[in-house]
């Protein structure tokens, strides 16, 4: 009987305003993949369904997914079954920050780890995760759920996970158009201000410090931004004036979820109220959106195994 491994793994917004590449939250949508090994044919097979289904790669080795498990295989000097087939469930939107590469990411690790009996540790996934991501900031809620803060020492990620209160929803508002993340990068500056650095540096301590003693009404202080926001929210059409009407309609904070174009507003009450508020922004410019109301994801990526 051919065995089937399956992972699950979360979206995850970055940064939260003020934590540029370092905060990380995991939500509750999901994509799914399944692998199965087949002794019988000497090729993988990808099928993609859901977000992306007709224009991500369907070769297993310019697949995303397929090029992680590749990556794990190398990095425990061993090799990938010789045939199969991947399946791939997306749900998340693609190039929307959401993180829908992190999961393709560490989805192909876990699957890649799994069919080569498995040892790798929840460090080094977070360590090859990073490397093959670039910055950890995604990659860390991914793998570990929750909200995570991450730093890079010498190419070894150090990460805290932290709970996130149940009393908060994310509302995700996901404009139809895309902020690929290379182009997001492409407009920050090179060097900023002394001022800046300071002011995030107080602002992402805040945030923590308002999670921790239930100060909610003090998050969007925490949430404000100098590093990156400014430079990438002209990039989003509507997106100033999205994140007013949230914090209007009565959200607690509101910024860009990773580099966009998803914007994240942070809701104890009027979940509702407050994503219609940002669609209605978005009507206004006529740009479709689709919006979610979630919670933190605390359990991170899972692997089974179906038979």
């Amino acid at each position: 009987m051919r065995k089937t491994w399956h992972v699950r793994i979360p979206a995850t917004t970055a940064n939260l305003g003020a934590g540029f590449d370092s905060l990380g939250m995991a939500l509750t949508i999901y994509n799914d993949f399944y692998f199965t090994a087949d002794s019988q044919v000497d090729t993988i097979t990808v099928t993609v369904s859901g977000k992306g289904e007709g224009t991500l790669s369907g070769d297993f080795s310019r697949n995303l997914i397929g090029r992680a498990m590749q990556y794990a295989a190398t990095a425990k000097h061993t090799v990938l079954p010789s045939g199969g087939h991947l399946r791939a469930v997306n749900r998340i939107p693609l190039n929307r920050g959401l993180g829908s590469s992190s999961t393709a990411i560490v989805g192909g690790l876990l699957l890649g780890d799994a069919v080569t009996e498995g040892s790798l540790s929840t460090q080094e996934l977070l360590d090859l995760a990073t490397l093959m991501e670039g910055h950890p900031d995604n990659v860390a809620p991914a793998i570990l759920g929750g909200l995570t803060v991450s730093i890079q020492e010498n190419k070894r990620i150090f990460c805290q996970k932290l709970p996130f209160p149940e009393a908060l929803q994310a509302v995700v508002v996901v404009p139809e158009a895309e902020v690929p993340t290379a182009a997001a990068r492409k407009v920050l500056p090179k060097q900023v201000p002394h001022a800046a650095a300071v002011y995030n540096a107080g602002r992402v301590g805040f945030f923590l410090a308002s999670l921790w003693a239930q100060q909610y009404d003090q998050l969007q202080y925490g949430m404000q931004d100098m590093l990156h926001v400014p430079y990438r929210l002209p990039l989003i059409t509507g997106g100033k004036e999205a994140l007013q009407a949230a914090l209007a309609a009565g959200a607690k904070g509101a910024t860009i979820s990773g580099s966009g174009s998803t914007l994240i507003a942070i809701a104890t009450a009027n979940a509702p109220q407050i994503a219609a508020a940002m669609a209605a922004v978005f009507a206004s410019y006529h740009i479709r959106t689709e919006s979610h109301i979630l919670h933190c994801d605390e359990e991170g990526a899972r692997i089974s195994t179906v038979v």
